[in-house]
């Protein structure tokens, strides 16, 4: 599978994990703190990313380095913290429409972060694609914020500002670990929220509440942030944020199908512009000693290639340098390609 579509079935996988835990969690704001709820839903994502990494075993995967504590402190705060307790805040003032509408604001924070700030490429189609998958969003909410007030709202998009960050920092890590990143920036988070939410003596959920959202932050924040990073590490984020733009629409197709809310014509329409913009897109990294890569063309110690195969290819990972270099194939903005054009 090539790294593109490797990168947008991943994404995709986030946005379906995330999309459905939002309806969950809105059913139980009531149920403790916002602190709390969301310290929570992060521990359990901490629990799943741990029995991942124990599952897959040893991988030749780059680790986390010294200079990548600051980024990595930055979106354990914002994304791993400010996010979740806004988002529960927010959910807790407002109706399911505007929620959604309003959760798509991470997709503009991101798109808008990456291009203006990282400089990424977005191109025509991208361009295009966003919008499509932005006009689905508008009309599955019907156009309106009817029923938000000025707090709720400004909480969600605190939340989607946050992740916004979160997602282009992530971005730069992305040649890292991702498993090792995503539980890094889980247990960062949950940590220190379960302990303020204790010390400050918060209210938390019964017990099967708490093991509903445990399973919620298990999938939905961690296994969803891993695939995020995948993600991130193959497309970029301006088109990862397309990709995840589409989890409000999940999350109203959950809705429908287990929390039996009534079909509409505006979430018939929003599904089709959403599927539109979708398919407009229709680091370890891989040496082929037939085909080769050339963003990989460098020399290896022997320590480096001990026991791979020198006739077939294979995935390693290890410090080392892209040199400059001039070419004309197709590319997005992964973390190969963060040139000017």
């Amino acid at each position: 599978m090539n790294t593109q579509r490797r990168g947008q079935w991943a994404g995709l996988g986030a946005a379906v994990l995330f999309g459905c835990s939002a309806p969950l969690i809105s059913t139980v704001t009531g149920s403790g703190s916002a602190l709390s709820i969301a310290g929570l839903l992060y521990g359990g994502a901490t629990l799943a990313l741990l029995a991942l990494r124990l599952l897959r075993g040893a991988r030749a995967e780059t680790p986390v380095s010294r200079q990548d504590w600051p980024a990595l402190g930055a979106l354990t705060l914002l994304g791993g913290m400010v996010g979740p307790v806004a988002l529960v805040m927010g959910l807790a003032r407002l109706p399911a429409a505007p929620s959604s509408l309003l959760l798509n604001l991470e997709a503009v924070f991101t798109l808008a972060i990456a291009v203006l700030v990282g400089r990424e490429h977005l191109g025509r189609r991208g361009l295009l694609a966003a919008l499509l998958t932005m006009a689905g969003a508008v009309v599955l909410s019907e156009g309106s914020l009817r029923g938000a007030n000025g707090l709720g709202s400004a909480f969600i998009a605190l939340a989607t500002l946050a992740w916004g960050i979160d997602n282009n920092l992530s971005q730069r890590l992305s040649l890292r670990d991702p498993i090792q990143i995503a539980t890094f920036k889980a247990a960062g988070a949950s940590l220190p929220m379960l302990a303020l939410a204790l010390l400050l003596g918060h209210r938390f959920p019964s017990l099967p509440v708490t093991l509903g959202l445990l399973a919620i932050g298990a999938l939905g924040y961690g296994i969803s942030i891993w695939l995020d990073l995948l993600a991130l590490r193959d497309l970029g984020a301006a088109r990862e944020a397309v990709l995840f733009s589409t989890a409000p629409f999940v999350g109203a197709l959950f809705a429908l199908a287990v929390l039996r809310e009534p079909i509409t014509l505006p979430l018939l329409l929003a599904a089709g512009l959403m599927a539109a913009g979708v398919l407009l897109h229709a680091h370890r990294h891989r040496h082929d000693p037939c085909v080769g890569d050339p963003h990989h063309h460098h020399p290896h110690a022997a320590e480096q290639v001990a026991g791979q195969p020198d006739d077939e290819p294979f995935w390693h990972a290890h410090e080392h340098l892209h040199a400059n270099l001039e070419h004309a194939h197709p590319h997005v903005s992964d973390a190969h390609h963060r040139h000017r054009h």
